[in-house]
Parts: C-alpha cells; structure tokens; sequence
C-alpha cells in the first residue's frame, strides 16, 4: 500500500516557485532603473557636448550681422528681467571658458560656459539664457584707454 501524502506537500514546491519568480521580478525591475539612470547620465553627457560645440561655433563662426542679431535678442530677454536704459547699446559676450575667467575674478563663480555677460556704461550683467535668469550684477567702471606719451 502506498503511504498518503499529505496536501501540503504541492503549496511547498508552488510557494518555492513564487520566491524564485519574485527574485526574479525584482532583478529585473532593479536592471531597468539602472539602464535607465544610466541612459539619462549618457543624454545629459550629450547636451552638454552639444551646448559647448554650440558656444564654440557660435565664437568662431558666424557673421557679423548674425552676431549682432543674437546679442539683440540676449539684450531683449535681459531687459524683461533687468532695466537697461534703452538709449544705449551694451556689449553682449557669451562665455567659453569659465575657468579662466574665474581664475581671475570671482564674479564669475557662479557662472557656466554658455551663460552671457552683459556689459553697459555703468553695469556687468551675467545671464544665464538656459534658466532665463540674471546670476549677478555688479557696477563698473570703464576708463577710457591712456593717451600716450608725446615724444
């Protein structure tokens, strides 16, 4: 005669199972979250290139009545968050190396390659396009060059 096995038997291998599948199912939520941090990292990566390259090829090339008409625009967004008297002109650059310029004054410490400086008579403006906001201003003084010495 065969000896009974007792019902239980069949929810011991079946909850075995279940533990495994959810070990599983954990692996593989665990596995997407990391592909996807690290395609995020990888995209961020990339528009940073692209924004450096954009600077880059925004300095060197380009005419000058191109230059002229993206510095309307910068001054045009400024003058939404900053008054600028509209009687003058200021003088638009847009930041390459950041790290040279902070190595020679702290103004720049809070500024990023890319950012804009704006500079009036009377006003040093640092604008970040990106944010569409004003990082810093401080007074300046610009002196006229020094005459040279008559000989």
């Amino acid at each position: 005669m065969v000896p009974d096995i007792p019902p239980f038997s069949m929810d011991i291998s079946a909850g075995s199972s279940r533990r495994g599948s959810k070990a599983l199912n954990m692996i593989i939520v665990i596995g997407l979250i990391a592909l996807v941090l690290v395609l995020d990292l990888r995209r961020r990566d990339a528009e940073k290139k692209l924004m450096e390259l954009s600077v880059q090829v925004e300095q060197q090339g380009g005419n000058q009545a191109q230059n002229q008409e993206i510095a309307k625009q910068v001054v045009a967004r400024v003058r939404k968050l900053y008054v600028i008297p509209e009687g003058i002109e200021p003088t638009v650059a847009t930041i390459v190396d950041v790290a040279q310029l902070r190595s020679r004054n702290a103004f720049y410490n809070k500024a990023k390659n890319g950012d804009h400086l704006i500079v009036t008579n009377d006003r040093a403006i640092l604008y970040d396009p990106i944010a569409d906001k004003i990082i810093d201003v401080v007074p300046v003084q610009i002196q006229a060059p020094a005459a040279e010495p008559k000989k």
